[in-house]
């Protein structure tokens, strides 16, 4: 748990550095909540497969399958940006 606490503080600071301050507040309102939205839909859905299966397997297979999608397309974007040329010179 304290490793996601780590990343709360340096959100708005990596945020900043690669929008600028003046999309700052509106991007970090954006990623809470979609954070929130994700929340709620995981439990809810979770709930409605456990009532209709009785089961929580199907649940966390669709957990797994979606957080390795979404890290597949982190490292694509990652490789990506690594090739491409830097936004920013270096002074």
């Amino acid at each position: 748990m304290a490793r996601l606490k780590a990343l709360r503080p340096t959100l708005p600071v990596l945020i900043a550095e690669m929008f600028g301050l003046r999309w700052q507040a509106m991007i970090h309102g954006l990623a809470f909540m979609s954070h929130q939205l994700g929340s709620f839909l995981g439990a809810y859905g979770g709930g409605l497969i456990y009532d209709a299966l009785g089961s929580y397997d199907t649940a966390w297979r669709i957990g797994v399958a979606v957080g390795l999608g979404a890290g597949i397309i982190q490292i694509a974007f990652a490789l990506i940006r690594l090739t491409s040329a830097p936004l920013l010179k270096a002074a």
